[in-house]
């Protein structure tokens, strides 16, 4: 019994030790005297009686609370980086890229996952390369991608994008598919044709060749002195100004109709990513800096260049087994540009220079565009998109892209018996330069219906929003655009009269002539997606503002818009002219005749 009670004792006190639920106290004894291990005589036969505590409120058992589901944290965007070569040396560009609001991962992924659905014929839940061959919704490059339609191209295809060569079509192999990009650099590629053009600008310069009397590529004392007379001779239509067309030379006949910008260079941009033909960075390097040469960092670039870092082994020169750490060097600048939608307040492009950047950042005449000004070379970078971006609101309330707009057109345009189909003979021919009626017509039935049309538009419109080049621009003339203070593309009366003063501002070394290396140069990159640029046309230029205050018939005299009137566009009196005329510049302009009428 003594040992029952002992144990007994022990159990209550485990209890109140737990703050578990305590017995209730017999009201015929007292309180032990003390709170510590209860003291149990031999003799007593009752339970044992522990103190009563002070009152207290009940503990009660928490269940346990449902985890919280922590969101992952945003991944963070990785820029795209692209090396350019600017007029003295390189730079290093990260580039992000959204299409309508997201990172353009995650819009490739949506397509990824569209695209393996369909390589996946037979549900067993394993993409293949044959099966999305064979599968003709996507076989004859319905997406924008190449076509599987003939045998030898089949085979040839699989073998370039199956990489591990395992059959299936894994998630990384399908983005350079629809990219149409060998390598993984998904985000965007640049066309082998983005040739470096800053030396080609200077040599090939028009208005240099107007101005260099001797040939010698650069310009004399008297030849700035004589730079007004010497342009405005080659005004051909006497309207007071000089357009760029007006000096370029005569064309040889028999020089056939090749452009101006038909030419070869080094390649002037690179997407640095695990797939960069490092040995065609250096030879660009050497081919554009130094004559082919091996580059020596201090001489070729200048001591405080950032190239000094790639220099691993110190010995002053960059070789191939280094020059992959260019990759690793702080960025000059960001550049931003939002494809597609965007919400409120979002810029579609922007360009940041980073801090100790070995450049400067200035506006241009050209719409979207900013450049990089390095040395005296300007490097305009612009960028477009080329998709249309519309949407409308269709019957029931539910969007409707712009792709059902176009299907829906061209079948009522050209559904000529009206049956609710095209047959070959009725498909729009302009349709064609983008999709076969063999394309679009997936039941091969003979017969394109709006449902048809529709996804044939909507998936080649999806594959579009996805593809991002880097392209050239056409190579303009850099002393014209340094004459051309308003960048409106023309010479007038003004910029001629002060081309003397303009030209001897480029003397940097104060020899009183402009060397070859101190004529301004130019450079210029279009990242666009959709559409196809072959590196011959130049951006839009920013319309010009009208200008506040100017009365009716000053605008109306001015028939070669240049802002001024002119005593040749006058049509008023001598003595009105000279009475407007009040600094005797011959030029009447908005400022002189403000508040005046005639």
């Amino acid at each position: 019994m003594l040992y029952f009670r002992r144990q007994l004792g022990c159990v209550l006190l485990t209890l109140i030790a737990l703050g578990g639920c305590r017995p209730s106290l017999p009201h015929d004894l007292p309180p032990p005297a003390n709170t510590t291990i209860p003291q149990i005589e031999p003799e007593q036969e009752e339970a044992a009686v522990v103190e009563p505590m002070p009152d207290e409120t009940p503990v009660v058992a928490e269940m346990p609370a449902e985890p919280v589901e922590e969101t992952p944290p945003a991944k963070p965007l990785q820029p795209q980086k692209l090396l350019v070569m600017a007029d003295r040396q390189p730079l290093l560009l990260d580039v992000y890229l959204w299409i309508d609001g997201r990172p353009f991962e995650e819009a490739l992924e949506v397509l990824t996952e569209k695209v393996l659905a369909m390589a996946d014929t037979d549900g067993d839940g394993v993409a293949t390369w044959e099966e999305l061959a064979d599968n003709p919704s996507f076989n004859r490059g319905q997406f924008g991608s190449l076509s599987f339609s003939n045998p030898m191209e089949r085979a040839r295809l699989i073998k370039l994008y199956d990489v591990n060569r395992n059959g299936w079509v894994d998630a990384e192999e399908t983005p350079r598919l629809l990219t149409r990009n060998r390598g993984k650099a998904r985000e965007f590629s640049v066309d082998p044709r983005a040739h470096a053009s800053f030396r080609h600008s200077r040599e090939t310069s028009n208005t240099l060749q107007v101005l260099d009397r001797n040939g010698d590529m650069r310009l004399s004392a008297d030849e700035i002195a004589a730079a007004t007379e010497l342009l405005e001779a080659r005004d051909a239509d006497a309207d007071g100004i000089v357009s760029a067309a007006e000096l370029a030379p005569p064309r040889n006949a028999m020089m056939g109709m090749s452009g101006a910008d038909d030419w070869r260079g080094e390649q002037g941009a690179f997407v640095l990513d695990e797939n960069t033909s490092w040995p065609n960075v250096l030879r660009s390097i050497e081919t554009i800096y130094n004559f082919g040469s091996s580059v020596e960092v201090a001489i070729v670039f200048g001591e405080d260049s950032p190239l000094a870092m790639v220099d691993e082994d110190q010995d002053g020169y960059l070789e191939y087994r280094e020059i992959e750490r260019i990759a690793d060097l702080p960025p000059s600048a960001t550049i931003e540009i939002r494809y597609g939608a965007r919400r409120e307040g979002e810029a579609f492009y922007k360009v940041s220079l980073v801090d100790g950047a070995q450049c400067e950042l200035q506006g241009t005449e050209f719409v979207e565009s900013r450049a990089l000004v390095d040395g005296t070379g300007r490097l305009v970078i612009h960028a477009v998109d080329d998709i249309e971006v519309a949407t409308e609101v269709a019957d029931g309330g539910e969007e409707s892209t712009l792709a059902g707009m176009r299907a829906r057109n061209a079948l009522s345009l050209n559904d000529r018996d009206k049956n609710n189909y095209l047959d070959e003979e009725e498909f729009p021919p302009n349709l064609a330069q983008q999709l076969t009626f063999a394309m679009v017509d997936s039941d091969e039935d003979g017969q394109v219906t709006l449902a048809e049309l529709q996804t044939a538009l909507t998936n080649i419109d999806l594959v579009k929003a996805c593809q991002i080049r880097v392209q050239r621009t056409a190579v303009i003339d850099p002393l014209f655009a340094a004459l051309d203070q308003n960048g409106d593309g023309r010479l007038a009366v003004r910029e001629l009269r002060g081309a003397s003063q303009r030209l001897a501002q480029l003397d940097q070394n104060g020899d009183s002539r402009v060397g070859f290396d101190e004529f301004p140069a130019f450079g210029g990159l279009v990242v666009y997606r959709g559409g196809e640029r072959d590196g011959s046309t130049m951006p839009a230029r920013v319309a010009q503002a009208s200008v506040e205050g100017r009365p009716d018939w000053h605008q109306g005299m001015d028939f070669n818009g240049d802002g001024d009137v002119s005593w040749a566009e006058f049509l008023g009196n001598q003595g009105q002219f000279e009475r407007l005329d009040r600094d005797g510049d011959g030029l009447l302009s908005v400022v002189e005749v403000a508040t005046e009428s005639i």
